[in-house]
Order: C-alpha cells, then structure tokens, then sequence
C-alpha cells in the first residue's frame, strides 16, 4: 500500500470519527447541541407536570435506557455509517446544487424567461423554503411508507425498528444502504425544488441558501423532535394532531403492538399519513413497548450482524423481485449464498 492510499485511508478514518462531533456542533443536524439541550429543558418540563416517581437526572439520564444494549448499537452504527459514508459511498453521492442549476438552464431553454421575475427577494426566499419544506417532508413520508411496503427495503428498515430503547441517537440507527438511498432522495428533492425556483426566481435563490440549514426545519428541531426518539411522551392533543405529528405519534411507530403497525409514518406533517389512511392519533397515554416482533425480526444483535444479515435478506428479496430465475446447473442467487 502506498503512502497516497495510506493517507486517504487515514482520512477516512479521521472524518469518520469526527462525524460524532460534527452531528452536535453543526446546526444542520437534528442532535446539534442546542437542539439536545431544549429537548431536554421540554423533558423537564414534562416531568415537572407528571408523577415525579423519579428524580429529574434519573428519569433523564437513566442508565437503563443509555447504556442498553440497544443504545450502544446505535452509537455504533453511527460511527460505522459515517466511515461508510466517507470512504466507500462518496462516489455515489451527488450535490443537490449542479443538479438544480441543469434544472434551472432546462426550464430556461423550453419555457423561456419566467414569469415570476419580479417577485421581491424576500417573497421568494420564503415561498422557496415552505415549498422545500413541505415537498421535502412529503418525500421522507413516501420513502419511508415505501419502506414498510416493499419487501427488500423493509429488511434494512428493520434496523431501525429494533431498537429496544430510543434515545435521540435512535434516528442513526439506519442501516448504511437504507442511509444512502435516502441521503439520494433527499438531495434529489432539493435539487428539484432549487432548479426550479433557481429558474422562477433567477438570481434571488442563492446557493447559500439552497445549501443552508432549512429555517423551518430548525425551529422544528429546536421545539423539541428529538423526543421523537425517547422515552418522554408528549402529545399535542387530538386536534393539533390532525397536522402536525407529536413525539408521541412517532413512538407509537415503534410500537411493537400489531395494532401500531404501519402508523404515522410522516415527519413533521400529519396530512400525508390523513391521506394514506395511516394516521394513529392516541387517545391518552399508552404503555408502549419498543422493538420488533419475533416474528419480524431477521437480524441478531451486535454491529455486525445488523449491517451483514438484514442485506442478506434484502438482496434475496431483490433478486425475487427481478425474477430471476437461474437454468439447471448456474451458481444459486448471491442472496441465498450469503445466507447459508
């Protein structure tokens, strides 16, 4: 090995391990520093209004909960999708902001100059982050509704879903092929939506902007979602529910209860799953066990058998679903090869 690949590798290594610190320094990320603190000034909150079985630190910082073996998995699989992401899937990805210029220059050649050009800077800024928003919030729904639905996907979602405990961590719990299909979706919605705004506003959405933290999607993780994974139930109450989903809705998700299955699988807007005919608004509050069924569960617990069998599966299933059939004699499916 030379010293070229040496240093890349170590790299790798060194972005992959400040992944962990950039997730609570960046404002991007949903576990940035002053997000997990107002998640936990709601907690105390909510545990100043209830019972108070339990001390405020015991209730909040319960070893239990934190050092679960569950738990550890996840703060595992996060480091392990970072040095993943790093050195093995980059070349997959593709920035949001070229792809939204082509758009944009595309709209521009067919439709000609757009009609909105007079539009103020700041009408435009606004309407183009609702738009990404919301756009954005409906893409996460169907990818995660497809999720549920399509036999091979459901195998690596299934990483998510055995978690036993959820802390706020709980959202990396993601197997790293599952991570990387939506970190594609994601980019592709922004693209669509910058390249088109790139041509209805020119000149007005800038790619700062395009590349800066969502403004509403700050304030929706500052108001508290990291207590969509935890323990601490909040609920909106019905009518509220009907639009926006609470931390409470998302835990049912996890629910291990047949009768939670398939449930609230949105983000932030309850209207998609009012739509899909999938929206659970709870009556009060319910005793929730978190994890998947035996019967559902595929995968064993440790870090390597949650990246490695949950793609066994997964590539069987795919191979069933392209049909593949092979003659008399020709080598089995790589996915019932892996799987021996």
């Amino acid at each position: 090995m030379d010293s070229g690949t040496v240093a890349r590798v170590w790299d790798s290594v060194r972005a992959a391990c400040m992944e962990p610190v950039l997730a609570l320094v960046e404002p991007s990320r949903r576990v940035y520093w002053m997000h997990l603190v107002v998640a936990g000034l709601v907690a105390g909150f909510v545990w100043a209004r209830g019972s108070r079985k339990e001390s405020l630190a015991r209730s909040l910082f319960n070893r239990r909960q934190w050092l679960h073996r569950s738990a550890r998995e996840d703060y595992a699989l996060f480091f392990v999708r970072g040095l993943l992401r790093i050195s093995l899937f980059a070349p997959f990805a593709f920035a949001a902001v070229p792809l939204a210029a082509r758009l944009a220059a595309h709209l521009y050649r067919t439709l000609g100059v757009s009609p909105w050009t007079a539009m103020p800077h700041r009408g435009a800024i606004a309407l183009f982050t609702v738009t990404l928003f919301v756009v954005e919030d409906f893409s996460r729904f169907l990818f995660h509704f497809a999720a549920h639905r399509i036999g091979w996907l459901w195998e690596l979602h299934k990483v998510h879903h055995s978690a036993e405990v959820l802390t706020p961590f709980t959202l990396y719990r993601v197997h790293p092929i599952e991570g990387l299909l939506n970190r594609t979706r994601g980019a592709l919605t922004t693209a669509v939506v910058a390249g088109v705004f790139s041509w209805m506003f020119p000149g007005k959405i800038q790619g700062g902007e395009i590349l800066g933290v969502d403004a509403i999607g700050f304030v929706w993780s500052l108001a508290g979602s990291n207590l969509r994974h935890s323990h601490v139930w909040i609920s909106y109450g019905a009518r509220i529910e009907m639009w926006l989903l609470s931390p409470a809705q998302h835990q049912v998700h996890h629910s291990v209860e047949v009768r939670h299955h398939d449930r609230n699988f949105g983000t932030a807007l309850a209207v998609w799953d009012r739509l899909f005919g999938s929206l659970y608004v709870p009556a009060g509050r319910e005793s929730i066990t978190f994890g998947l069924l035996p019967s559902d569960r595929s995968h064993g617990h440790g870090l390597v058998r949650l990246v490695f069998e949950p793609l066994v599966f997964a590539l069987r299933g795919l191979v069933q679903v392209l049909g593949y059939r092979p003659r008399p004699g020709t080598p089995a499916p790589v996915g019932e090869v892996l799987s021996r």
